[in-house]
């Protein structure tokens, strides 16, 4: 391809839509259900964000190499309540039945299911996001290691006006993420807008959970926290994901457009679940630590003796493996922690790996997994009626999670932390803290004070150096 590429390039766009419309007659017209055409391209910017998009998903993984950017709906559906996995296991099964796909390229990309879920099985009543939703994008960008690929959806035997939309939303998409490539970096004056009377509420629902956990009713809790920001000018968020992508490679970064207009947006160091040619991957991301004021491996090495962590880390790590073992032939589940190093926070880290016995879903896993005690306490029932006696309440997506999945039924998802939901100037940013015996409510307090700091630098409010 030319060096100097550009996506917007009226020539490569021509060349597009008469590869689409081969691929097309090649698939044959007469189809009922979805019908994907997967074309190879060039390397196209999606980390560029484009705005004034409706039904936008952005996942990725950039030190794996991994993007995908979908846009419209092809088909979608939502559900919510307990049964919510049932439902929308059904919605997907009965899309893969009638889902036909022309490879055109021979990429070896599956089309995809774009979605996530929140924290809690029936949303609240203002809730900018449902409960768990699954979308077939009209449109699909791709990148996936040294392939790159766009996939056009189809819910009906595609006619020359159906072409021609397709066409013209991938026109207003391209031109949309070269205006967005190089977004402007710079610092922000940001006002806070909380007072100092919810934080001594949260402090007073901490002293709370240490008693009752004291008392034996739970083990672990987890509390969350969320503060607002305010600027002079709205938010960019292909700019908060730049400044993401830059410092935090390691992470799955993610973005979705919410009811009101704003934008759902973070970059999650934990996968919650992969599965891949039937092997699932989970992580166990619990106890952490910051600014110790000494050297990395004095550090790590403090964390890892730490025993109130320790201890939050082995409820998580236990949780997981009692979940995932009645769904896996084979499971591993390691000894001891490792350190995984964010900026400047420091993390236990413990990766599980198995195989599934036959017929297990990804989401027969994400409903034995979630909520781990990560995001959630243990036992889980006890610390689920204890969140909801105190009226915790989690805004969209936040501690969900958010991910894919492909008609083989690979996909994977990762668990919403580190996230802001932009609303024009305003940034509604969440952090928690897991309480177990021996949590100090202050020291949790300041350790959600830490975890802000990676969204507040991305915001363009901090001026933090990230190691």
């Amino acid at each position: 391809m030319l060096k100097r590429f550009r996506p917007d390039d009226p020539a490569f766009l021509e060349q597009i839509e008469s590869r689409l419309k081969t691929a097309l007659r090649h698939a044959g017209m007469c189809h009922t259900g979805l019908l994907s055409v997967t074309l190879a391209v060039p390397e196209i910017p999606c980390a560029g964000l484009p705005g004034a998009f409706h039904d936008l998903f952005y996942w990725s993984r950039p030190a794996a190499r991994y993007e995908i950017l979908g846009l419209g709906v092809a088909a979608t559906f939502c559900a919510e309540g307990e049964a919510r996995w049932l439902k929308l296991g059904a919605a997907f099964d009965g899309w893969r039945q009638h889902w036909r796909h022309e490879d055109a390229d021979h990429t070896g990309l599956h089309p995809l299911a774009l979605g996530g879920f929140a924290f809690a099985a029936k949303p609240d009543s203002s809730a900018t996001l449902p409960s768990a939703r699954l979308n077939v994008p009209e449109l699909l960008l791709r990148r996936q290691g040294e392939i790159r690929a766009v996939t056009f959806t189809f819910n009906a035997a595609p006619d020359e006006a159906a072409i021609a939309s397709a066409m013209a939303r991938l026109r207003q998409l391209m031109t949309a993420l070269v205006d967005n490539s190089q977004p402007v970096h710079g610092s922000k004056a940001l006002q806070r807008l909380d007072d100092a009377q919810a934080d001594q509420a949260w402090l007073g629902r901490a002293g709370q959970a240490v008693r009752d956990i004291r008392s034996g009713r739970l083990d672990k809790v987890v509390l969350s926290r969320r503060v607002s920001f305010q600027t002079a000018q709205d938010f960019d968020p292909a700019r908060v994901m730049a400044d993401l992508a830059r410092h935090y490679p390691s992470c799955t970064l993610f973005a979705t457009d919410t009811a009101e207009g704003g934008v759902f947006l973070g970059a999650s160091p934990e996968t919650l679940v992969r599965l891949q040619d039937d092997e699932v991957y989970c992580d166990a991301l619990a106890g952490t630590a910051w600014g110790e004021g000494c050297a990395a491996f004095a550090a790590d090495q403090k964390l890892l003796a730490d025993v109130k962590n320790g201890r939050e880390h082995r409820l998580v790590v236990q949780a997981i493996a009692e979940a995932l073992r009645p769904l896996c032939a084979r499971l591993e589940v390691p000894d001891a922690p490792q350190i995984r190093r964010l900026g400047h926070l420091r993390h236990l880290w413990s990766s599980l790996r198995g195989r599934v016995k036959a017929g297990v879903s990804l989401l027969d896993l994400l409903q034995r997994v979630h909520p781990t005690p990560a995001v959630g306490g243990y036992p889980r029932q006890a610390a689920l009626d204890w969140l909801t006696q105190q009226g915790e309440q989690r805004e969209g997506w936040y501690t969900g999670a958010i991910g894919w999945l492909d008609v083989a039924g690979d996909g994977e998802f990762a668990v919403a932390l580190r996230c802001a939901h932009l609303q024009g100037c305003v940034a509604h940013l969440h952090a928690g803290a897991g309480i177990v015996a021996g949590s100090e409510p202050q020291r949790e307090l300041a350790e959600t004070e830490a975890k802000f700091v990676a969204m507040l630098q991305a915001l363009g409010g901090l001026d933090v150096k990230l190691s």
